[in-house]
């Protein structure tokens, strides 16, 4: 159980440092640094294949109708929170009341759905 807790967390933050990684990536086009650019969008292109070979192994061993919920839950918790602390974005009551929702449906979900 332990383990498929840390691949979703892992999950998680890999795909939101390929999100980062593509959001700083179109910053940078707006201005001269097209090769800089470039780079980011091929780091993040990278941290994508990671990504999906931590989703294939979290399906390897539970059902899609529960790793997705799972996976996509862990994913929008962390991009707010990177969110707020990298990129200075506000966390409103109707924002934290959905995270907190989302929170509780990814526990009941992933202790429902651990294979055992």
């Amino acid at each position: 159980m332990l383990f498929h807790a840390f691949l979703y967390l892992s999950y998680a933050a890999l795909n939101t440092a390929a999100m980062a990684a593509a959001k700083s990536a179109m910053r940078r086009f707006d201005s001269a640094a097209r090769v800089a650019a470039m780079g980011w969008l091929a780091a993040g292109g990278l941290i994508y294949v990671v990504v999906l070979g931590v989703l294939l192994l979290l399906l390897k061993d539970g059902a899609a109708s529960t790793v997705f919920p799972i996976a996509i839950g862990c994913t929008v918790i962390i991009t707010n929170l990177v969110g707020a602390r990298f990129y200075a974005e506000k966390f409103s009551p109707r924002k934290l009341m959905g995270l907190l929702l989302i929170t509780s449906g990814v526990a009941l979900t992933f202790v429902e759905g651990v294979p055992r």
